[in-house]
C-alpha cells in the first residue's frame, strides 16, 4: 500500500464516522502525512475509533506513519484548501 492509498482509505473512514467532516491533508514525505479532520465535537471519538487501530496498522505494517488530528469545527474553522 501506498501513502495515496492509506490516505483515501483513513479518508474514507472519517466521512463514514462523521458524513460533513471537512478533511485536509499535509503530506510530510512519501511516508508519512497529517490528516486533520474537522467534524462536530459530539463526532470526535467515533472519528478516532474509525481510525485509531487503522493507522496503528499502518505503521506497524506497512511503514506508513499518518497521523489524524480531530478538531471541533465550531471552534476551529479548517483552512483553505
Amino acid at each position: 500500500m501506498n501513502l495515496d492509498e492509506a490516505i483515501s482509505e483513513i479518508s474514507r473512514r472519517i466521512h463514514a464516522a462523521s458524513p460533513d467532516a471537512v478533511v485536509r491533508v499535509t503530506r510530510v514525505s512519501s511516508e508519512e502525512a497529517t490528516i486533520r479532520a474537522y467534524a462536530p465535537v459530539s463526532e470526535e471519538g467515533a472519528i478516532k475509533e474509525a481510525t485509531h487501530e487503522y493507522t496503528l496498522q499502518l505503521l506497524a505494517g506497512e511503514g506508513l506513519d499518518v497521523q489524524v488530528l480531530v478538531y471541533d469545527i465550531a471552534t476551529s474553522l479548517p483552512p483553505e484548501e
